[in-house]
């Protein structure tokens, strides 16, 4: 039983996405899918992907790269009624959050554009999937001013005292691990993975791309090699591994399926 949190198979370039989607349930026949979409244009591409099966879900967004060139009234209504028409199968906002590798000159609009859309999840019950560049500490002023709670950090890439303040702030967030987890060098992710309360961790690919080891430079990534993610945490901690893969699977069933 896996579930994929975060994934982009309609980004693919060497296989399309109903053969990944295909090649995933037919290895985890009680898995989930989320498929988060790329932007508002290729809002109906992903829906329809996630239409032809009943294990698969997407996610509606704005990412902070994109502000630059986007009205924030009419995209906030656009997600808005996106959601009213689709409420069956858009179970999360994502890919939100701030960017300063990419767009150190916009921050106060992604800052903006951040607001608005933990206000919709706000409104809809929805959890948000926070992205995070170089912007950790702005992410967290912003989650305290707005005093929002149901948030889920993806691709994690800071360090375990981050995590425990995360944690802290709201106790039932969730920390999704990628790829990265898997790397030798990644030592404070590890460690993260290692001490934080398992209640709190979810697994992701962000495939097609971050392909875990072992497979890394030799393909794309696809939702299949979740179990990759997930082995590695397995390896770091201590508890009995099939209430490692139970507590990962039910936490990602309650966060986005509840």
């Amino acid at each position: 039983m896996l579930y994929d949190t975060h994934c982009h198979p309609n980004l693919a370039k060497n296989k399309n996405a109903e053969e990944i989607i295909k090649n995933f349930f037919e290895e985890n026949s009680e898995g989930f899918l989320n498929i988060i979409w790329t932007d508002l244009e290729k809002s109906k591409q992903v829906l329809e992907l996630s239409t032809k099966n009943s294990r698969t879900f997407c996610s509606i967004w704005i990412h902070p790269c994109d502000v630059y060139w986007l009205d924030l009234e009419k995209s906030i209504n656009i997600l808005d009624n996106l959601y009213l028409e689709n409420k069956e199968k858009i179970i999360a906002i994502w890919e939100t959050g701030l960017d300063y590798y990419w767009e150190k000159d916009k921050k106060e609009e992604q800052k903006t554009f951040f607001k608005a859309q933990i206000e919709l999840a706000k409104k809809y019950n929805l959890p948000v999937i926070i992205h995070n560049r170089e912007s950790k500490d702005d992410i967290f002023d912003i989650l305290v001013e707005t005093n929002f709670k149901n948030f889920i950090f993806h691709c994690f890439s800071e360090n375990l005292e981050y995590a425990e303040k995360l944690i802290e702030f709201s106790p039932n967030c969730k920390i999704s691990f990628s790829w990265i987890v898997t790397f030798k060098n990644a030592k404070e992710i590890q460690e993260t993975a290692q001490k934080i309360p398992l209640k709190n961790i979810l697994v992701e690919t962000d495939s097609p791309y971050l392909t875990p080891t072992p497979f890394r430079w030799k393909c794309e990534n696809e939702p299949t090699f979740t179990k990759y993610v997930l082995e590695k945490i397995i390896e770091l901690r201590d508890e009995n591994p099939e209430e490692i893969k139970k507590t990962i699977f039910e936490n990602s069933c309650e966060t986005f399926l509840n």
